[in-house]
């Protein structure tokens, strides 16, 4: 069962990253402070004077509109996931997700199972993800290379909806599916035409 993600809940999951950044930029600004503070009277003790020129306090990861984030990759990695898994709760959607003969748990995928799902030869990397869109619209239009013009355009709908509903731009692998299913719907018209 395919389920849609609302432009809405798009705007639900941004707002709510931005108060988890907000939050951790303001616990991190607390400590700095608790420590700055703690520096200076230790140093106003030992009878010493201490001056910073152009210093400033490094925040833990900035949340951008863009959906990218200034922070370690591991810490990228557990916000989104928490994100996600937030959301899909929230939704009532499971977290566990069928990839091919086996299913994941988004609570306890780490990243290097996620980098293996959307390598060269992981489910989710092109090659395979272009072929199951490529055979969807096939099979949605009964195989009929005259539905092509429609098929081509649902497509490219569905991707300017996606850009759209993150912000303009998406991952580069999402331009290499869209390249590669464009190749494949290309050769299955050509098939006909020989």
């Amino acid at each position: 069962m395919a389920t849609t993600i609302e432009t809405s809940s798009l705007e639900t999951f941004r707002l709510e990253a931005q108060q988890l950044m907000q939050n951790r930029r303001n616990q991190n600004s607390d400590e700095t402070a608790v420590a700055a503070e703690e520096e200076t009277s230790s140093s106003v003790m030992a009878g010493q004077d201490r001056v910073t020129l152009n210093s400033r306090i490094l925040e833990a990861g900035l949340y951008k509109a863009d959906m990218t984030l200034n922070v370690t990759s591991k810490d990228s990695f557990e916000l989104l996931r928490s994100l996600v898994i937030d959301t899909f709760q929230e939704q009532g959607i499971a977290t566990k997700i069928a990839v091919g003969d086996e299913t994941i748990d988004l609570q306890s995928l780490t990243p290097e199972e996620a980098q293996g799902l959307i390598s060269e030869d992981g489910y989710f990397g092109v090659d395979q993800t272009s072929q199951r869109i490529v055979d969807f619209a096939i099979s949605m239009a009964g195989n009929d290379p005259t539905r092509f013009e429609a098929i081509l355009a649902g497509f490219e709908d569905g991707f300017a909806e996606a850009e759209k509903a993150f912000g303009g731009t998406l991952p580069d692998i999402s331009y290499q599916t869209r390249d590669a299913v464009l190749g494949k719907l290309n050769d299955w018209l050509e098939s006909f035409e020989q």
